[in-house]
């Protein structure tokens, strides 16, 4: 199951890497096709993220904590994380709630400011992950 949520990871972040290359903040504060496009690749690609991390934790039989940050917490209080990629991906596992719950209030400006540099953090733990499987890097 890990193995799967992180290829689904894995090709929601090659999505958001094509998307990088072609979508302006502009199209994306008013092209609606574009906006469902690309919120819904980086909601996938977070709760994808979450989904591996809960599962990291499942199978090293770790407590997941009582939220989805929580998860990322915990792998790094485990040691499993590095710290501060722990702490930004926290912050993915907050945008996720925001594109599940906020989703009518969604600051377009900072999703592209996401999309434009912070797909790193994404891909950092998307290796890491890969660490835990003894794949090669992705």
């Amino acid at each position: 199951m890990l193995r799967h949520r992180l290829g689904v990871l894995l090709d929601a972040l090659a999505d958001l890497r094509r998307y990088r290359q072609s979508v302006t903040v502009e199209k994306l504060q008013t092209d609606r096709d574009t906006q469902h496009m690309v919120l819904h690749a980086m909601y996938v690609a977070a709760q994808a993220a979450i989904d591996v991390a809960l599962h990291a934790l499942a199978d090293a039989e770790l407590p997941a904590g009582q939220s989805y940050r929580d998860a990322f917490a915990q792998l790094r209080a485990a040691g499993l994380l590095d710290p501060d990629l722990a702490a930004r991906m926290e912050g993915w596992a907050g945008l996720r709630n925001v594109l599940a719950h906020h989703y009518a209030s969604v600051d377009f400006s900072l999703v592209h400011a996401a999309l434009a540099s912070d797909l790193g953090d994404l891909e950092a733990f998307a290796a890491t992950a890969s660490e835990w499987l003894g794949a090669p890097d992705p």
